[in-house]
């Protein structure tokens, strides 16, 4: 059988068939390939219309304008309490009392002086008498001229050197007397009313805290020491806000501008208030500097506030009207020249890139002022978990 030979023609013509198949394979694999980009599904999210405020916000927490420590002015024993916390009380409501408990050595070592002045005013009267009959009988000696002037003048000063020390010996066992009576009640006669026993309200107002409990020592409050607190009181319908900003929020702010106190724990409402003070040093924490801040609380409808409740102090700076604002996480930036652009879904289902003019932003949304509309739909180019499940559940629909 004679073999066919293959011309050079005919290897022209194989190599350009195959490469036509090779050229249709890919093809289709291209079209196949852009078809199931084209049909992936994004989810897209619509500009809105609201107001943008541009606020600077300071954290913190609500606080008394001034708060009043009632401690006593004499140590002893707590023996009761008669309020509890929260409770509103009156200027002159009794709040303890206290049970004096003296020092059997205190008592001990005043009565010994006691006794050792009586004996030394006892010496000192006796001294006195003798004095007495011997300045008479110089006196009557005197007169008769049998002594001297100068002997006279002698006697007299005697006598009254005489009678001065029994003066300070009267004054040394009124003082020891004293002394007792501070370590057996605590005060003296004269300032018994003064060092009372009965601990009451100096101020109307709300008691917060009582940190001693009934048969706890309390020490009285004077210069060398400050005593111990036997509760605080102040008046919550005269709050203040006390929080804090960063650094480049503290030059925004002025004394004076009004200021909106949002209290978490009574489901956000907000009371009227005024910035009374920007701290003109501030503080480093964690790494960035914060400056305290104080604002007035104003509650005008008399709601009960607690004094610690944490709040938000928030001071509107500028306010843009009917805005067109989008998330700011669907906007998107050229690598080359960052430009800011978002893709818009078209009608037929792909999305088109569009460059856009960025206005201001509030730290969620951006104001857009130029490139899109209300009615565009952005894509949403990188989903979070939550724009996951929506899309799922989207697709299942």
């Amino acid at each position: 059988m004679e073999k066919k030979k293959l011309t050079f023609k005919k290897v022209i013509s194989i190599i350009l068939g195959l490469v036509f198949v090779l050229a249709v394979v890919f093809g289709i694999g291209y079209l196949i390939k852009s078809n199931s980009k084209e049909s992936e599904v994004f989810l897209t999210r619509k500009p809105s219309i609201k107001n943008l405020d541009d606020k600077v916000m300071a954290t913190g927490k609500i606080e008394p304008r001034e708060e009043i420590e009632i401690k006593p002015n004499i140590s002893g024993i707590i023996q009761s309490i008669s309020v509890k916390e929260g409770d509103k009380v009156e200027a002159g409501q009794l709040l303890a009392t206290i049970r004096i408990v003296p020092n059997v050595t205190d008592v001990n070592n005043a009565t010994m002086q006691i006794n050792n002045s009586q004996i030394q005013l006892a010496n000192a009267k006796i001294n006195v008498d003798n004095q007495q009959k011997q300045f008479a009988m110089q006196e009557k000696l005197y007169k008769q001229g049998v002594i001297s002037k100068q002997e006279y003048i002698a006697a007299q000063q005697q006598l009254q050197t005489t009678l001065q020390q029994q003066k300070l010996a009267s004054q040394q066992l009124n003082a020891a007397q004293k002394q007792l009576q501070i370590v057996r009640t605590g005060a003296t006669p004269e300032l018994q009313s003064m060092a009372t026993t009965q601990i009451r309200a100096k101020a109307a107002g709300t008691v917060l805290e009582i940190p001693v409990k009934v048969g706890g020592q309390v020490i009285e409050a004077n210069s060398f020491n400050p005593g111990t607190t036997i509760c605080s009181i102040a008046d919550l319908n005269s709050l203040i806000f006390k929080g804090k900003i960063d650094e480049a929020q503290a030059g925004k702010l002025k004394e004076g501008m009004d200021m909106n106190v949002v209290i978490g724990a009574l489901q956000n409402k907000s009371f009227p208030g005024k910035v009374t003070l920007i701290a003109p040093k501030g503080t480093e924490e964690s790494g960035t500097i914060k400056f305290n801040v104080e604002g007035n609380v104003t509650n005008p409808k008399g709601e009960y506030i607690r004094a610690g409740f944490s709040a938000n102090g928030e001071v509107l700076l500028s306010s843009q009207k009917n805005a067109l604002l989008l998330d700011e996480s669907l906007i998107q930036y050229d690598k080359g020249n960052n430009k800011s652009f978002v893709e818009v879904k078209q009608p037929n289902g792909s999305f088109k890139k569009t460059y856009v003019k960025l206005g201001a932003s509030d730290g969620i949304n951006v104001q857009i002022l130029s490139g899109i509309d209300k009615n565009a739909e952005v894509k949403v180019w990188n989903p979070s978990d939550k724009d996951k499940e929506e899309l799922k559940e989207k697709s299942k629909k």
